[in-house]
């Protein structure tokens, strides 16, 4: 609502310049308050309209040729009502030195005319309310005290129309248009000096929707009721700093970078929030906080929100609890983004995202047991992306699933190309967390493989991710329906981050894949040897296929043989491989002559 525009110049401001916008629903509405203005009269015609410092807006006019929508306010006939914020009432303008000048008055169209002021609750005038009538004309009191009820109830609709736009709803305080037209007034009056944005975020929206989820929403109304006079107390708010409601839980403080400064260095000391819920119901809140400094007179207010929005963000991120806006790192975050949107049109392009595949290889026979399935990206103007930086872009987003369905329907598609060339090798394709959460995901590898006239056996399944697989109990459940239905299952990176040994038994696994960081040191670092031959032999004695990959020298591999390692990929073996290589690849020998080069060395080791 209008509360408080006397106190405050720029809610005044930024009121007037809403209502003087077009806004057909409003103006619409407007008119109909004019043509019962007309009737209650008893005149021909009518015109209402609004006001900012300088202007005139005319929204409506019935039987009078006015031909202008914004008039300055000094040629008005309104500007007497508009000024004196009185009702104007004159049965013959010609006589009266204020309006006879008039071109409306001379032509003889307006002879009689009445101006009444709609004005808000706190004295501001929004707008005037007019008819006339082309002869002379005296309204009786009860007429006239019909007008000024016309009149308030179109300030009153004015004013709702206004807390509608510029009000949230929830908290009663002014949002973030109120705040985009503040900022935007600045420029436009080019106000000197700088100025400091902070935007404070006070409850993970998550946390708050799963509040309401067991408590209802009138609780979760309540507490982000409470935000608002707590962040003004705790940030000691004088009176006139207008604190917005910047979105949900999500507030923010326009003032000049001197005061901003000092707020910052209150919101580095603030303790968290003990909020009441709902009875005796209490939780902390920390609080987060991003700003950014700029100038009125050379930024762009749009920037300058997203800027602020980006260090408030960067803020969580890192658990700090206030941080000013770096564009370095928001441009890295931007490049990111960018990335990211590639990524997404790259999936639907024919020629930017590929498959290329590495051999697994027996240690014991040097035959090629499968193939894993690796994703590559020729970024246009990027060149190649690394794999890692995919997989980082497209986890947390609905990318991955669609990365995965990609790299399902090439790999099931290469598969029937090799069948046709006589070529029966499995292929493995790494699976997240988000996959295996996706209720049916099983199935529906399931109905692809078989429809596409292969077995399970065909595609072998890579868990990434095992820890986060492990806290979740679709991701569980559809591992176990991946093995029901006859899929083959790899735990990848085994050895490297979570090391809870007693998790093998939880996630039904085939094969283990050793990470390269437990067997990269075993020919130079004794401690490495001792770890990697008692877990390939603790793992041997659990039935697992045990496959070491990375690896890039001969040593390596016969050790790691020795210890009993089933199988091994790295580029000792081979480079990631072209589908097109593959067939070439499968008729050299070279994976048996690595493998009897293996057992002459380790003859004479042993020896």
């Amino acid at each position: 609502m209008f509360t408080g525009l006397k106190k405050s110049e720029s809610k005044r401001h930024a009121a007037l310049e809403l209502l003087s916008k077009q806004d057909k629903p409003r103006d619409a509405a407007l008119a109909e308050f004019a043509n019962l203005a007309c009737e209650v009269m008893g005149v021909d015609g009518c015109f209402i309209s609004t006001f900012d410092d300088d202007y005139q807006y005319i929204k409506y006019v019935k039987n009078i040729p006015i031909d202008h929508v914004q008039i300055c306010i000094e040629q008005t006939m309104c500007q007497y009502s508009l000024r004196a914020c009185q009702t104007v009432i004159c049965s013959d303008t010609r006589v009266d030195d204020r309006f006879n000048y008039q071109p409306l008055v001379k032509s003889g169209d307006i002879i009689f005319y009445a101006s009444a002021p709609m004005i808000n609750k706190d004295g501001v005038v929004l707008g005037t309310l007019c008819v006339s009538h082309p002869e002379t004309y005296v309204p009786s009191s009860r007429q006239v005290t019909n007008f000024h009820r016309v009149a308030s109830l179109a300030a009153v609709f004015l004013e709702s129309c206004y807390a509608a736009g510029l009000v949230d709803a929830v908290t009663g305080l002014p949002n973030r248009q109120f705040l985009m037209k503040e900022m935007e007034r600045l420029t436009h009056e080019k106000v000197s000096g700088s100025y400091g944005l902070v935007i404070f975020d006070c409850i993970d929206m998550a946390r708050a929707y799963e509040l309401s989820r067991y408590l209802g929403l009138d609780a979760l109304e309540k507490l982000l009721q409470s935000f608002g006079p707590s962040l003004r107390s705790r940030l000691k708010l004088e009176e006139p700093v207008m604190l917005y409601a910047f979105t949900t839980a999500r507030y923010a403080v326009l003032v000049d970078i001197d005061h901003a400064l000092k707020l910052v260095k209150r919101t580095k000391r603030l303790p968290c929030i003990q909020a009441k819920v709902a009875g005796d119901i209490d939780i902390n809140l920390k609080i987060h906080a991003g700003y950014v400094k700029f100038s009125p007179q050379e930024d762009n207010a749009q920037e300058i929100v997203r800027q602020g929005i980006s260090a408030l963000h960067e803020s969580i991120r890192q658990d700090i609890p206030v941080l000013q806006f770096n564009p370095i790192l928001d441009h890295k975050r931007n490049k990111d983004f960018k990335l990211l949107y590639d990524l997404s049109e790259a999936i639907k392009s024919p020629n930017q995202l590929y498959l290329v595949y590495q051999p697994k290889i027996s240690l014991q026979t040097g035959k090629t047991e499968g193939v894993e399935a690796l994703l590559r990206w020729k970024h246009p103007q990027l060149g190649n992306i690394s794999p890692a930086v995919i997989v980082a872009l497209a986890e947390k987003t609905t990318l991955m699933r669609d990365l995965t369905q990609w790299v399902i329907t090439r790999v099931i598609a290469q598969l029937k190309v090799w069948r046709q060339q006589g070529i029966l090798l499995p292929v493995s394709i790494n699976v997240t967390v988000s996959d295996f959460s996706r209720p049916g995901f099983a199935d529906e590898l399931h109905r692809n493989v078989v429809s596409a006239g292969l077995y399970s056996s065909d595609v072998r399944i890579e868990c990434l991710e095992t820890e986060k697989v492990l806290e979740s109990d679709p991701a569980l459940e559809e591992l176990d329906r991946l093995k029901l239905l006859g899929f083959t299952i790899l735990l990848d990176d085994f050895g490297a981050g979570y090391s809870n040994i007693s998790y093998l038994r939880r996630i039904p696994i085939d094969v283990i894949k050793l990470d390269r960081s437990l067997v990269s040191q075993v020919t130079t670092d004794p401690g490495s040897r001792i770890i990697a031959r008692n877990v390939i032999m603790m793992l041997k004695e659990l039935q697992y296929v045990v496959l070491a990959e990375g690896i890039e020298d001969l040593e390596t591999a016969r050790m790691l043989g020795e210890y009993g390692c089933d199988e091994a990929q790295g580029y000792f073996f081979s480079r990631p491989l072209s589908p097109e290589e593959i067939p070439d690849w499968l008729e050299d020998s070279k994976p048996f002559r690595l493998l009897a080069k293996m057992a002459t060395e380790q003859h004479q080791y042993g020896s």
